[in-house]
């Protein structure tokens, strides 16, 4: 007896979304497919969802609202019908990373810088071992030639040249393709099957950096550079420029005591910091990780947050670090440049390998005496591990007083009886 297809009904009319992607859906409820675009004017993209298979899409290969159905519509019965050929296919590395970015949830909760970086590092990917690479055919002799040409900066395939990275830089790419791969590993296709069934990159050693810029402010640096700050407000000819010298000193105040990422920093609004009690509320739109927190401050430091809203004239709520256009913080790259400004007026010289990091780190480092889940919270770190091996620094005083420990290691005596 003939099998007989599925009724196929379109569910939802072609919808058009506030970003001007159009969207439709067909199928039956519990068994359906979508029909939508990424991007404005973009390559139309199905994305199936059937009962116990769970969720899977690809490409249409087409721009066009009534070519697209038509393919979603074939591939439906198809699917329904046992004959989904396509889902059958080989995983290549471009279909993969598209895959990641629009099922892996891990993905999609990251912040949208952490997202352009991993875009940034799956196209230096898909440049360096082929869009059409299949994952289960790549090799650790794949990750081997990547690295080199990632460290050279030369040898590209299609004939680029970028500029020579370190060893850091090039395991920011590896940990995204191992997370692709591990997260294809855990996810499956419309058929039931495993997306990727295997690991091709077990055992794969992330490249090591032997001699790691890490560089350390210290508070005289500091104290100079804040003073600099002050004489660039000085002498600024306009009032806007007299602001925003004000503005870059807030922001060291607080990166000197409360060890934050300047991007935490930049995302604060003035209704984020509480006065009685002192406390900060740091956003989680604009923590690496995503979270929110409150974390109490001394004293001395919201007196410092107050006299910096006096001194800026600050009624109600807004940005402490505000957009002229936008209603917005100030871009990150605002903070790098007048850091870097104030550091050549205070001529202290450029710590090579780090801007505002390197107050974080000092923060880190002069707490080392107190306990580590303490200083993991207030700083903001996801775990004491990163705390210990990246931000706490070995310093000379530190060391001297293990020096000059006076405490001896002794033989234990004993009596001998008579």
């Amino acid at each position: 007896m003939e099998r007989r297809l599925p009724k196929v009904s379109i569910r939802t009319p072609w919808h058009k979304s506030g970003g001007g992607c159009w969207s439709a859906s067909l199928g039956e409820r519990g068994c359906r497919v979508r029909v939508t675009q990424r991007s404005p004017g973009g390559e139309f993209v199905r994305i199936t969802w059937i009962p116990g298979r769970g969720a899977n899409w690809a490409s249409l290969k087409t721009k066009s609202r009534t070519e697209a159905l038509k393919r979603a519509e074939a591939f439906y019965r198809a699917v329904v019908n046992g004959e989904n050929e396509a889902s059958d296919r080989p995983l290549t590395l471009g279909e993969l990373w598209e895959l990641y970015q629009r099922e892996a949830s891990g993905y999609r909760q990251n912040t949208k810088r952490t997202q352009r970086q991993k875009k940034s590092a799956a196209e230096r990917l898909i440049a360096g071992l082929g869009t059409t690479k299949r994952v289960e055919h790549l090799t650790l002799n794949d990750v081997d030639r990547y690295v080199q040409i990632r460290r050279n900066g030369a040898g590209w395939p299609d004939g680029r040249r970028t500029k020579p990275v370190r060893a850091t830089a090039v395991r920011d790419d590896l940990c995204v393709l191992r997370a692709m791969i591990l997260w294809a590993t855990r996810e499956r296709k419309p058929n039931g099957s495993w997306l990727l069934t295997e690991n091709p990159l077990r055992g794969m050693r992330l490249p090591k950096e032997e001699n790691p810029r890490r560089p350390v402010a210290t508070y005289d640096r500091f104290v100079r550079v804040r003073e600099a700050a002050r004489e660039l407000a000085g002498s600024a000819p306009q009032k806007r420029g007299r602001e925003r010298w004000v503005r870059f000193e807030l922001a060291l105040v607080l990166a000197e005591g409360t060890g934050r990422r300047i991007g935490a920093i930049r995302g604060l609004r003035w209704s984020d910091i509480e006065f009685d009690p002192p406390a900060i509320r740091w956003r989680a739109g604009f923590d690496k990780r995503g979270r929110e927190s409150v974390v109490p401050i001394p004293e001395h430091l919201a007196e410092e947050v107050r006299t910096f809203k006096v001194r800026l004239g600050v009624i109600g709520d807004g940005w402490l670090f505000p957009s002229r256009s936008r209603d917005e913080p100030w871009p990150r790259d605002i903070f790098g440049e007048l850091l870097d400004r104030a550091e050549a007026q205070a001529k202290v010289g450029k710590l090579a390998g780090g801007r505002w990091h390197a107050y974080r780190r000092k923060w880190a480092t002069e707490r080392k005496d107190m306990p580590l889940v303490d200083v993991k919270a207030a700083g903001g770190w996801r775990d004491t591990q990163t705390l210990l091996t990246c931000y706490q620094q070995a310093d000379e005083e530190t060391m001297l007083r293990v020096m000059a420990s006076p405490v001896k290691l002794m033989s234990r005596k004993t009596s001998k009886s008579a």
